[in-house]
């Protein structure tokens, strides 16, 4: 029993019968090669059958009146191939010994076509079978590539998925903090503003006099505080209508010398206050499309944060480059400057350092956020370079009109 079943398993056949064997068989002699095969044989059974039709029938003549057949015997046929060629005369043979050497004769014509045949289907099988093995590995690389752009594919279409979803509910976010932002700033102000409107009275002492002189200093601070806060919140509802697109920048013809010369006499003395010294560049007549009061904000937001992040006998540098398609504006600083990790924090609002990165504490920390939208809302770029203890420089890119410059000449 135990050599039937190895017998078995090296014949490749288990609880299937013998179905397995036959497919690897099959395997090995593919259909192409039992087309060849095919041929073969059948070529060889047509040549043996064409031999014996040739080989049996009698030679005959054509005369006028048909065919007729020539029968000649062997010996006649022995005789005279003797005679021709020189040769001993055979003995003659008996018609059993002639017919015996025709069928023998056939018999040998027709084993070797046969055989022929087999040696043509081993060879076409062996070297058919010698491409198996490069053929195989190329479906086998096929189908793996093919599997691994799928699973790519899949890959590719669950992070677009997830893109798509992570940005909605960034979105959603977005307008959510913005709407709550405006409301906030909105039902804030109004009290703010009620607060401020006493502190006045009672400064002015309206209705009387407050009798001890520290509470006018109260006084002052409730005033003082109460701008400050209501400074920070419209700045807060400034931001959230430029992001939200509530708040629609004009699109008046502005030199850009104008709103340096602005942003200059506003900020020259505090600028020398500070023990600072103030460049300016030399005028460069770009002419521009824009809201002019949003421009000189942007430039002021950005020259206010290098007076305050400057020491003093440091450098505040304000100039102009202008092209034929844009202006640049550039402020820079010797300043206390900016880690990348800072750096890199900007780009969000509300942005405040630690107590090493301030001076003042004044603000919210959204002049950048407001400038950087001011600038693309103009169609421009804002760009920061810093460096700790080197300085910070801030590059604004606005593009220029040229029939804008037409009419303002």
């Amino acid at each position: 029993m135990e050599n039937f079943m190895r017998t078995s398993e090296v014949s490749d056949a288990g609880a299937l019968g013998f179905r397995a064997g036959k497919d690897q068989a099959a395997k090995r002699f593919p259909q192409i090669s039992l087309v060849v095969a095919a041929t073969a044989f059948l070529s060889a059974a047509l040549f043996v059958t064409y031999d014996i039709s040739q080989t049996l029938a009698p030679p005959s003549f054509v005369t006028a009146t048909g065919t007729h057949p020539i029968e000649f015997s062997d010996s006649f046929i022995a005789i005279s191939r003797a005679a021709m060629f020189g040769e001993d005369r055979p003995a003659l043979a008996t018609p059993q010994v002639a017919e015996e050497n025709t069928l023998a004769g056939l018999a040998g014509r027709g084993m070797i076509a046969f055989t022929l045949a087999g040696f043509i289907t081993l060879t076409a099988s062996r070297r058919r079978d010698g491409q198996d093995p490069d053929q195989a590995r190329r479906e086998v690389e096929r189908q793996r590539t093919e599997a691994a752009l799928a699973t790519i594919r899949e890959e590719q279409r669950k992070l677009a998925r997830q893109y798509h979803e992570e940005k909605l509910k960034a979105e959603a976010a977005n307008r959510a903090k913005t709407n709550f932002l405006a409301h906030v700033s909105h039902d804030i102000r109004t009290p703010l503003n009620h607060i401020i409107g006493f502190a006045e009275l009672m400064e002015h002492e309206t209705y009387g006099q407050l009798g001890d002189e520290r509470y006018r200093d109260y006084v002052q601070s409730i005033k003082t505080s109460g701008q400050h806060l209501l400074h920070s919140f419209a700045t807060i509802l400034d931001l959230v209508e430029l992001e939200g697109g509530q708040k629609a920048l004009r699109q008046d013809i502005v030199l850009v010398d104008e709103v340096i010369d602005s942003v200059v006499r506003r900020f020259q003395n505090q600028i020398t206050r500070a023990g600072l010294r103030f460049k300016i560049g030399a005028p460069t007549g770009a002419v521009l499309r824009g809201d002019r009061l949003g421009l000189v904000r942007m430039v002021g937001n950005m020259v206010d944060n290098a007076i305050r992040f400057t020491h003093t006998g440091g450098t505040i540098a304000l100039t102009t480059y202008a092209a034929e398609d844009g202006v640049v504006i550039e402020i820079s600083d010797t300043g206390i400057g900016m880690s990348e990790e800072r750096l890199a924090s900007l780009s969000q609002p509300f942005a405040l350092g630690d107590a090493t990165f301030t001076r003042d504490g004044h603000g919210p920390g959204l002049g950048i956020s407001i400038a950087r939208a001011i600038a693309e809302q103009s169609g421009g770029h804002l760009v920061i370079d810093s460096a700790p203890s080197l300085g910070t420089t801030v590059a604004i890119s606005l593009p220029t009109e040229p029939a804008a410059a037409e009419l303002a000449a």
